[in-house]
C-alpha cells in the first residue's frame, strides 16, 4: 500500500500520495497505524514522521495543509499526532499513544494537568509507562489521563 506508486490523477497539495495512501483522503487516516497491530510500530511511526514534516508546513499561503481540511479533521490528525496521541476509534474513550515530535506537553483537562514527556530520539517505542506504571500495549483510557499524570514514552 504505501510502496506502490499512485499512478491517477493528484492535485497539488490536496492528495498527498504515499504509494497507494492518500493521506488527503481523511477515511484512509487509520491506515498507516495498522502497522502497531502486527508489531512494528515503528513503521508506523516512519509513515507518522513522514507525514507530519512533509505534508504539513509553512508555504507561501501561510499554513499548508495536506489535503481539505473538512471541519478542521486534517489540523486535528497533526495535532494529536504532534503531541503523541491519536484517537484511533473515535468512537472509544482512549487513544493509540504516538512519539510525539515535542520532548514534553502540558495538557490541562478542565484543570487537572497531565504531562506527555518524550525520552529518546527515536521512532520505536520501547516503553510507555503513566504514572510510574507502566502501559500494556500502545493504548491509554481518557479517564487515566484525567488523572493529571506523566505520560513517558521512551523510544531508541
Amino acid at each position: 500500500m504505501f510502496t506502490i506508486p499512485w499512478k491517477g490523477y493528484e492535485a497539488h497539495n490536496l492528495t498527498t500520495f504515499i504509494g497507494q495512501y492518500c493521506h488527503g483522503n481523511q477515511p484512509g487516516h487509520s491506515s498507516p497505524y495498522l502497522y502497531y497491530f502486527i508489531n512494528k510500530q515503528e513503521k508506523a511511526q516512519n509513515l507518522l514522521n513522514k507525514i507530519l514534516n512533509h505534508y504539513y508546513r509553512m508555504g507561501p499561503e501561510r499554513l499548508a495543509y495536506s489535503g481539505m481540511d473538512d471541519a478542521g479533521e486534517m489540523s486535528s490528525w497533526y495535532t494529536l499526532n504532534a503531541l503523541g496521541l491519536y484517537t484511533y476509534s473515535p468512537a472509544d474513550p482512549e487513544y493509540l499513544v504516538t512519539v510525539p515530535l515535542f520532548d514534553k506537553v502540558v495538557f490541562d483537562l478542565s484543570g487537572t494537568k497531565f504531562t506527555v514527556l518524550k525520552k529518546g530520539k527515536g521512532e520505536k517505542i520501547t516503553n510507555i509507562t503513566y504514572g510510574g506504571k507502566k502501559i500494556d500495549g500502545y493504548f491509554i483510557q481518557h479517564k487515566q489521563l484525567q488523572q493529571g499524570k506523566e505520560l513517558i514514552i521512551t523510544t531508541n
